[in-house]
């Protein structure tokens, strides 16, 4: 029994050993990709050409196919009847996207509204002041769709509102702390995930804006299993949770890209005024009725959305 027990000490130490080289060699060459980008722009000026924007992308489909195999899954596990000529020219789309959004992430430090209101355009944006006259705080529901850290930061460069973002810490403390500067460059303020509902409620009650991404993998254990291209997966209900207790307004907001390079900025409002219980079966339904309206965005344009994250990992059976 000692033997047994030392022998899994030895190895649960093995893997925490292995765990903290995997974390410091990430951290290290994200921070080598971003000097390298970050010298790249420095050297071009924003208005660049197209071939410039997919560089990146032909580094990291070609040579560096991080979670290539992941994407692929993904794409043919939610598009069974698609070819594989297909399935590779989305997996293209979803590398050029990534690429074209670090280049543009380092520019985020000298982009104002005026050079902004270039090339980024806002649509229904009436959506969002009506939505702050009624006094209990807005939810921003988006995902991981063309350039969301763009649509962030230039909705609140062009409109001065500082914009509650949750998010979670990448990388080590030096690394997030790198990207969380850039992503509060025009006023943003971002909360980590672990935050508390106090908090959450708080910012509600000063009739703030909170960001949620919405399209990542959720733990069975604290989600509700939902309809989501094509699978039957657990999906965040932190969102439905807060909106059935403070009943804040919802808005779908996105971006696309078009391909000049420019960007259309939605504000979709999703009602739920006839959800007046708030219990479990009406999380789930608010929950459901969030991801068909984001899942609707991916099928427009698959290739903007970002298909290397383990989306579904907790796939299970309807009852």
């Amino acid at each position: 029994m000692l033997i047994q027990l030392h022998y899994s000490v030895v190895r649960f130490q093995r893997s925490k050993n292995l765990l903290i080289k995997k974390n410091i060699f990430a951290e290290y060459f994200f921070n080598i990709c971003f000097q390298y980008i970050w010298c790249f722009n420095k050297v071009f000026t924003f208005k660049i050409s197209s071939a410039r924007r997919k560089i990146p992308w032909a580094v990291f489909f070609y040579l560096i196919p991080i979670r290539k195999q992941t994407a692929v899954n993904n794409l043919k596990l939610c598009f069974p009847s698609e070819n594989e000529r297909s399935v590779r020219k989305i997996i293209k789309e979803c590398y050029i996207n990534l690429g074209i959004d670090l280049l543009e992430f380092f520019y985020f430090p000298y982009l104002n509204s005026e050079k902004i209101s270039r090339f980024v355009f806002f649509h229904n944006y009436e959506t969002v002041d009506e939505a702050l006259k009624i006094n209990r705080g807005v939810l921003f529901l988006s995902g991981h769709y063309s350039n969301w850290e763009l649509t962030a930061f230039s909705y609140s460069r062009i409109y001065n509102r500082s914009l509650k973002i949750i998010a979670k810490p990448q990388g080590g403390g030096a690394l997030n702390e790198k990207i969380n500067s850039y992503r509060t460059a025009a006023g943003n303020e971002i909360i980590q995930t672990g935050y508390s509902l106090r908090t959450v409620f708080e910012k509600l009650s000063n009739n703030d804006i909170l960001c949620f991404l919405i399209d990542q993998s959720a733990n069975p254990d604290y989600s509700v299993y939902i309809d989501f291209l094509g699978q039957h997966t657990s999906a965040f209900s932190g969102p439905a949770k807060i909106a059935l207790k403070k009943r804040p307004e919802l808005i779908l907001a996105y971006g696309r890209r078009n391909k000049n390079y420019s960007y259309d900025i939605h504000f979709e409002k999703i009602n739920y005024e006839d959800i007046t219980d708030n219990n479990n079966e009406s999380i789930k339904i608010l929950t459901q009725r969030i991801q068909t309206a984001f899942e609707k965005i991916i099928l427009e344009d698959p290739g903007q959305w970002l298909w290397l994250h383990k989306r579904f990992k907790h796939v299970r059976k309807e009852n």
